[in-house]
């Protein structure tokens, strides 16, 4: 089912890619924490923009792409804002942020000659293929999934049930991040051997050429002792092997403990 939601995202993004335009750059990540389920356990958010062009986020360009192109269609996507895949505990929920013209879109799911039929979700427009899977259009977002995450979103949207964003402990890791090419956002259960309750974590680049990104994040504990039992001389190995980074600095501010260190970029 995956590879089924992913080809109609690539159809989408192909369209996409001639049409979108940028959106006000930085909240990328909230837009959409806000329509993801509040259980979402991870969240990897892309600023295409800020991706493009830079060849030491190639290989994270790459695996954008890779989610993109199952289908093996050579996809354009200089024009899209951002992309994210967001995890649950049953599949991915896909969206592509822009400007899109809704008409174009909705012949390329007719174009796509799957059963694709249009109808509407709460006041949202939804096309539903024969295979259970669904495209709806939430403001300047495409969401692409099983119908039954894609109805959850639009039901999120509408403030009928809580989002990611509404969870206090992800929203506070998020919030402390600043302006990246890629932000993510996890869940309790992400990490092996560190109990947290939600953790941050974003990817920069500040010095072209030197071969590593700038990696920073966050941890939150459920207290100031869970923090300050974690700050132990080992923290910085086991957060690197976590993030496959080098961690270069720790520190604790109540129940939070904030990390930076280097990842260095991964070899073609």
């Amino acid at each position: 089912m995956k590879v089924r939601i992913l080809t109609i995202l690539v159809m989408l993004t192909v369209l996409a890619s001639s049409i979108a335009a940028c959106t006000t750059k930085g909240g990328y990540l909230v837009q959409v924490m806000k329509l993801a389920p509040e259980n979402t356990y991870m969240i990897t958010c892309m600023d295409v923009q800020k991706i493009m062009g830079d060849r030491e986020f190639d290989f994270i360009y790459d695996y954008m792409m890779d989610e993109l192109s199952y289908t093996g269609i050579d996809i354009e996507v200089s024009d899209i804002s951002a992309f994210a895949t967001v995890e649950t505990g049953s599949d991915y929920v896909y969206m592509v942020i822009g400007d899109f013209d809704l008409e174009d879109v909705r012949n390329a799911l007719i174009e796509l000659d799957v059963g694709f039929i249009e109808s509407e979700y709460r006041g949202i427009e939804i096309w539903t293929d024969d295979y259970e899977t669904s495209v709806a259009f939430i403001d300047n977002i495409i969401i692409a999934g099983y119908t039954d995450e894609v109805e959850a979103c639009i039901r999120r949207h509408k403030n009928q049930a809580s989002s990611m964003y509404d969870n206090e402990d992800m929203k506070a890791v998020a919030d402390k991040l600043p302006a990246a090419a890629v932000h993510s956002v996890l869940g309790s259960d992400v990490l092996y051997d560190i109990e947290v309750l939600s953790g941050s974590v974003c990817l920069r680049n500040s010095t072209s050429g030197d071969e590593v990104l700038d990696m920073s994040g966050w941890l939150k504990f459920d207290s100031e002792a869970s923090a300050e039992d974690a700050m132990t001389e080992d923290l910085e190995d086991d957060l690197g092997w976590e993030f496959n980074a080098t961690i270069t600095d720790v520190s604790m501010s109540g129940q939070f403990i904030e990390f930076t260190g280097d990842m260095e970029i991964p070899e073609d």
